[in-house]
């Protein structure tokens, strides 16, 4: 080549092999003296050792061949390939896409497809080309053949052309040398030594006396050793101790043990999980691995979350089951005292009526106590907080705990004498602590003492963890006892709902859910501490407050009186509810216009107005709720009173709105007597 006139650099880094073999090859001499500079190619002299040998098997070859190299694909191609265009056509070192753009739409699956790996002949959708200036079009096939340089990545393909115009057996001959000739191709780039090398997962190979032969550098980096530490060393001393019999057993038997998972020692002591692939050749075992220890954590991660979802869900069917049971007994009583009732007025037989509405009157009562711990639980019953010494409320408590406790329980008082201002709703504050109470007497067999403790306490960390508490003041309140304590098991599922160790018919299990869930809603914390016969210890937290202690409203005097012909706005949806809120305050003397959602209210309002009182419930239908509509009215009439009744609300009632002059809240269930007394209350201010 150095006769020819090509410099000796470029003799010795050229892309030829064989140049004896190409002296005369005049596609060879234009590779040789092109410009590749100024390609994606880069200069001759820099090509990849993998990129010139392609290129050396590809240029002798009779038929049609292309090395498409990069990522802009660029064309280096024998004198054969140079006949498929018209005479002049510039092809050497131009764009794949650019040269086959008229035919793109069949040929650019096939690249996209190489470019990932896959080899394929088209043998079933020949492409119609001219060849040359005047040759009449023939049909040819195109192959395509992934090429791989020296990192083991796809880097280019080689493109073969075979003209199928010729007979079948023509056709068969250029197919068996094409194949052939990527047979070789492909056996080069599938040199075992590269793969060792370059491979992502791990190799070794074991002597049949289980001594490690050969580990390829992804096994020594994902294990962290050095070849002199393990090199010819026993492999079950790198294999967890549990595992190492199954791996003796699939050594012993690998023709129906091909995949095995097991433990690795990590140079730092640690273990790690591979799944091997064996295969035995008579003489030493090869196995491949991949490393599965990220994928077993996230697999085990997942099977515990799902166990929590279980676990979840069962509480929840106990929290229906156990609520669907109360509740049926309470409705059993109130539909027994109507169906009594009824069959008294219809036998005309006065006496005993006021006992079955007392009987009804009761079950609707604790039906309505249920509701409201449900809605404790939940987090979404509506609350009214004040700033309070606890202190202060928890003496002004005293003869109500002593009534819950019974007469030969002990009440005993552990409180700090300055404790720090605390914002909750006190009679939730005051259900809680009744609730407390009522459990510490039944562990005590109603013959014991209960304590009670209040203490300024400083977080420094989070608490229990990064998702508890925030760091900051608290006042914790305890409610110890000396009863009988509580079991593991049961401490653990001590706050889910109807979850209770009373005997059948005793508590319905829904005192500790309504503390958990009225702590969490006043920004708190609540755990219990306990062991079997030695009491129990309930343990509360709440945020400091500083806002200044509320001042004691005076006594509220209700109104008896009837009402004077004041017109009221009733918006709610439950019909049944409607009517009968309606006749009672009609019947109180006042003048009621009712509607079911938001829209028919407006209406009224704007149009039938003015109201001397709104009453709302808070979720309506029709995509607008009770707060909304009391904005819109407030719009209007900025002075509107507004009376919210509402059993649950997904969103909790803003203390804001509730502070506003004229506008006060009712939970349901309510006495109706009780809802007239508030409108007139709120009509008289």
């Amino acid at each position: 080549m150095a006769a020819k006139g090509i410099s000796r650099e470029s003799a010795t880094l050229g892309i030829l092999l064989a140049p004896a073999c190409l002296a005369d090859n005049v596609m060879g001499e234009r590779v040789a003296h092109f410009d590749w500079a100024r390609t994606a190619c880069g200069p001759l002299a820099r090509w990849q050792a993998a990129q010139r040998i392609a290129v050396d098997m590809m240029m002798p070859s009779p038929f049609p061949c292309a090395v498409v190299w990069g990522a802009d694909l660029t064309v280096i191609h024998n004198d054969a390939y140079l006949g498929l265009f018209p005479e002049g056509h510039e092809t050497l070192g131009e764009r794949f896409d650019v040269l086959w753009g008229e035919v793109w739409g069949h040929v650019g699956p096939r690249v996209f497809n190489v470019l990932e790996g896959r080899s394929s002949l088209v043998e079933s959708e020949p492409v119609r080309i001219a060849r040359g200036n005047d040759a009449e079009p023939a049909w040819f096939v195109f192959s395509y053949s992934p090429l791989r340089d020296e990192q083991g990545e796809v880097a280019g393909f080689l493109h073969t052309v075979i003209d199928t115009t010729a007979s079948v057996e023509a056709q068969g001959n250029w197919r068996q040398q094409a194949q052939t000739f990527e047979g070789q191709i492909a056996r080069y780039m599938a040199d075992r030594e590269r793969i060792w090398q370059l491979s992502r997962d791990a190799m070794i190979i074991v002597t049949p006396d289980l001594k490690l032969h050969a580990a390829n550098p992804a096994w020594y980096r994902m294990l962290g050793w050095d070849e002199a530490a393990v090199q010819d060393s026993p492999i079950l001393e790198l294999i967890h101790p549990a595992d190492r019999a199954e791996v003796t057993l699939a050594v012993l038997d690998t023709e129906h043990c091909q995949q095995l998972d097991t433990r690795m020692r990590h140079q730092d002591g640690h273990y790690r999980w591979l799944r091997w692939n064996v295969s035995f050749d008579g003489a030493t075992l090869t196995a491949v691995g991949r490393d599965i220890t990220e994928a077993r954590d996230e697999a085990i991660r997942q099977s515990e979350a799902l166990l929590r979802d279980s676990q979840r869900l069962e509480a929840i069917g106990q929290l229906a089951g156990g609520m669907a049971h109360e509740l049926n007994n309470l409705l059993s009583g109130i539909g027994g005292s109507l169906e009594l009732l009824q069959r008294r007025l219809a036998q005309g037989r006065l006496e005993r009526l006021d006992n079955y509405v007392d009987l009804a009157r009761d079950s609707v009562q604790r039906a309505m106590n249920l509701t409201h711990r449900l809605l404790a639980f939940s987090r979404n019953q509506p609350l009214r907080p004040k700033a309070l010494d606890l202190s202060q409320q928890l003496w002004a408590m005293e003869p109500l705990l002593s009534q819950a406790l019974g007469p030969e329980m002990r009440l005993q008082w552990q409180l700090d004498v300055a404790p720090w201002t605390v914002c909750l709703d006190i009679t939730q504050f005051e259900n809680a602590l009744i609730n407390l109470c009522a459990n510490a007497r039944d562990a005590c067999l109603a013959q014991g003492s209960v304590t009670i403790r209040s203490v300024n306490q400083r977080l420094a960390k989070a608490f229990p963890d990064e998702h508890g508490l925030a760091p900051g003041d608290y006042v914790a309140l305890q409610v110890e006892d000396n009863g009988q304590g509580m079991s593991a098991a049961d401490l653990a599922r001590a706050f889910e709902p109807f979850f209770t160790t009373k005997p059948l018919g005793r508590g319905s299990g829904m005192g500790l859910a309504m503390v958990y869930g009225f702590v969490g809603q006043s920004g708190g914390y609540v755990w219990i501490e306990s062991t079997l016969e030695h009491g129990t210890k309930v343990c509360m937290l709440f945020p400091r407050s500083l806002e200044p202690l509320a001042q004691q409203p005076p006594a509220l005097v209700l109104p008896a009186r009837r009402a004077k012909g004041q017109r009221l706005l009733l918006i709610d949806d439950e019909h049944n509810l409607r009517l009968l809120m309606r006749e009672f305050l009609c019947e109180r003397g006042f003048e009621v216009c009712d509607v079911m959602d938001a829209n028919s209210a407006l209406e009224r309002f704007r149009h039938e107005g003015p109201f001397d009182l709104v009453i709302t419930d808070i979720g309506l239908p029709g995509g607008f709720s009770g707060r909304q509509v009391a904005r819109a009215m407030r719009m209007i009439n900025p002075q509107q009173k507004i009376l919210f009744i509402t059993g649950y609300t997904e969103q909790p009632v803003e203390q804001s709105l509730l502070d506003e002059p004229g506008t006060a809240l009712m939970l349901k269930p309510f006495l109706l007597d009780s809802l007239a007394i508030q409108a007139q209350h709120m009509l008289a201010d």
